[in-house]
C-alpha cells in the first residue's frame, strides 16, 4: 500500500488524512479496534480515565450498521458479571453489552456520572442504534437500570430488573411505555416489592413480566437471563412478525 506515493510534493496534511481515510477499512472508524465474541474489561473511557466498563460485541458485529445496546449495572461495580450473564443472549440476538465498573449501590451522583460516562464513550466509539436502548441491573443496579431513561433523558426500549424495583424518585407512570422484565428469588428480601411493582405496572397497561426462581437476593440464573432478552426483543418486533 503506497500512501505516500499518492501525495504530490507540497501537499497539505489535510490531503494526507483524506487519503488515509479512503484507504483504511470501515471497522477502523467505528468499533473495529474491539475484539468480537469476548468480554473486554476494563475499557477505559477516553474522556474520563476514572470511568471504565466491561464490553461485549457479538461475533456478528460490523460497524457498517447501528446495533442495539444493553447498559448493565451491578451493585458492586463489577461490570463483567452482568455482561457475562447476558452474553449468550446478546450473541443470539445481536446486541452490544456494556457493564459499568463505577456504578454501584450508593449516592445517585455516582450512578449518574457512571451512566453519563458509558453513554458518551460508547456513542463516540461504537455504532449504536438509539431506537434500541436497553438496560439491566441487579438490586440497586436494577433501580439504576429502571431510572436510566430519566437520568439521561432518553427513551428506553426495555428493562431487565433483577431483585430491585424503581428508585424512590420514579413512579410507575414514568415508565408506562417501557417493557419491564423482572426477576426475583423466592427468598429475596425484595420479593414482595417486585410482586407489587409488577401488579402496578400491569394495572396501568405497561408491558411487563415477572419471573421467580428458587434463590435469594442475586442475579437470576442463566435461563432467565436468556428469557429476559428474548422477551424484550419480542416486544420490539413488528406486529405479525415471528419473534424468532
Amino acid at each position: 500500500m503506497k500512501i505516500l506515493g499518492m501525495l504530490q510534493p507540497g501537499a497539505g496534511i489535510g490531503v494526507f488524512i483524506v487519503a488515509v481515510s479512503l484507504i483504511l477499512p470501515q471497522p477502523f472508524l467505528l468499533g473495529g479496534d474491539f475484539a468480537r465474541g469476548e468480554i473486554l474489561d476494563p475499557v477505559i473511557c477516553e474522556h474520563d480515565i476514572n470511568q471504565s466498563y466491561a464490553l461485549y460485541l457479538p461475533t456478528t458485529f460490523q460497524p457498517g450498521r447501528r446495533w442495539p445496546v444493553m447498559y448493565c449495572f451491578d451493585p458492586g461495580g463489577k461490570g463483567s458479571i452482568p455482561v457475562g450473564l447476558f452474553k449468550e443472549g446478546a450473541e443470539k440476538y445481536g446486541c452490544i453489552l456494556v457493564g459499568s465498573n463505577n456504578s454501584r449501590n450508593g449516592p445517585w451522583e455516582i450512578i449518574l456520572q457512571a451512566s453519563r460516562a458509558i453513554w458518551r464513550d460508547t456513542h463516540a466509539r461504537l455504532a449504536i442504534d438509539d431506537q434500541r436502548i436497553y438496560s439491566a441491573g441487579f438490586s440497586g443496579g436494577a433501580r439504576a437500570a429502571c431510572g436510566l431513561g430519566k437520568m439521561l433523558s432518553i427513551k428506553l426500549s426495555g428493562v431487565i430488573a433483577c431483585g430491585g424495583g424503581l428508585p424512590a424518585w420514579l413512579e410507575p407512570r414514568d415508565v408506562m411505555d417501557v417493557p419491564w422484565f423482572g426477576t426475583v428469588g423466592l427468598h429475596d428480601f425484595n420479593y414482595q416489592e417486585m410482586q407489587e411493582l409488577e401488579l402496578r405496572l400491569r394495572r396501568q397497561g405497561s408491558p411487563c413480566l415477572l419471573r421467580i426462581f428458587q434463590g435469594r437476593h442475586s442475579w437470576p440464573p442463566l435461563k432467565l437471563a436468556l428469557e429476559g432478552i428474548a422477551w424484550l426483543y419480542e416486544q420490539a418486533a413488528d406486529p405479525g412478525m415471528d419473534p424468532r
